[in-house]
């Protein structure tokens, strides 16, 4: 199978092209740029894409014609030097094109979005949640906007909604135990929140669950949310993932959220049920085996 990715030097289409290549997969992954990222491992083959460009993208996917597309390009972080324009065509309109040319040329396409489409102080969600992007900025409403799109074309489709992921990534990356790793490494203590709450993912178990709903015929039309087994604040996380690294306790700054100078968030819980993922016979690993799986794989 040829499955084309986007975002192929961002944390999770990095992380993508490097999990479907060890599975066999004829992977094309493509970038918009820090193409040497995609260098460090062999296997796949890359392709700039510009995905403001509609020509770009009906280029790209008829030269390929990938049965599968995992669209995991996206600004995410849209307050960084991005104005509300741009963070649109990336997120929302170009991934209506995608659709469509997914749709022209037979490829099913699996789209990832995000949980933050919830409310900030949702608790438990499912699939069945209403969502409510308003606390979260211009990223989370994008991205519902992105899954409206979709829905709009005559695209084969899924749509993925994980939550807080980690795991490592492509150099200089930006996932949240990256971010961690670099502050303990430098002595440094991180400032952590002890009242935002997530499901954290290991990076590998959602593209586990990408696997799984992909190569099941019930799974394509439908609506997934993807979170790790345990609710646990950041400080949490990073407590249990410092313990598998042998990370000095003392480098865990537990804080409130509103105590963080020049942070604009607040307190949060976003706790994942991915019961219907479940049921397809996909489940997630804990902290500790997604950071000893992390540990292994550097040891390679």
């Amino acid at each position: 199978m040829r499955m084309l990715i986007t975002g192929g030097s961002g944390f999770v289409g990095w992380n993508a092209v490097r999990y479907f290549v060890d599975r066999g997969v004829d992977v094309v992954a493509s970038y918009r740029s820090l193409s040497h990222y995609l260098q460090t491992f062999d296997g796949h083959t890359a392709v700039e894409l510009d995905l403001t460009d509609r020509q770009s993208i009906d280029r790209v996917v008829a030269r390929f014609q990938p049965a599968l597309i995992l669209h995991t390009a996206a600004i995410t972080r849209p307050q960084s030097a991005h104005d509300p324009t741009e963070v649109h065509q990336v997120n929302v309109e170009a991934t209506a094109r995608l659709a469509e040319a997914a749709a022209r040329h037979d490829a099913g396409l699996v789209h990832l979005s995000t949980d933050l489409v919830y409310a900030a102080d949702a608790g438990v969600v499912d699939e069945r949640t209403t969502p409510d992007p308003s606390g979260a900025g211009g990223y989370a409403r994008s991205k519902l906007e992105s899954e409206q799109a979709i829905a709009g074309t005559n695209a084969r489709s899924i749509v993925l909604r994980p939550t807080l992921m980690f795991g490592d990534g492509p150099p200089r990356g930006n996932s949240f135990s990256m971010f961690l790793e670099r502050k303990w490494e430098g002595n440094e203590r991180a400032p952590l929140f002890v009242d935002q709450f997530r499901s954290f993912l290991f990076v590998d178990d959602l593209l586990s669950a990408i696997e799984t709903v992909a190569m099941r015929h019930e799974a394509w039309g439908e609506l997934y949310v993807c979170g790790g087994p345990e609710r646990m604040s950041r400080a949490q996380f990073a407590a249990r993932l410092a313990a598998v690294l042998g990370v000095d306790p003392s480098l865990i700054q537990p804080m409130r959220a509103a105590e963080l100078p020049g942070y604009q968030g607040g307190a949060s819980d976003i706790t994942i049920d991915s019961s219907k993922l479940r049921a397809l016979g996909w489940s997630a690993g804990t902290v500790e085996q997604g950071a000893r799986s992390m540990i292994a794989r550097r040891r390679l």
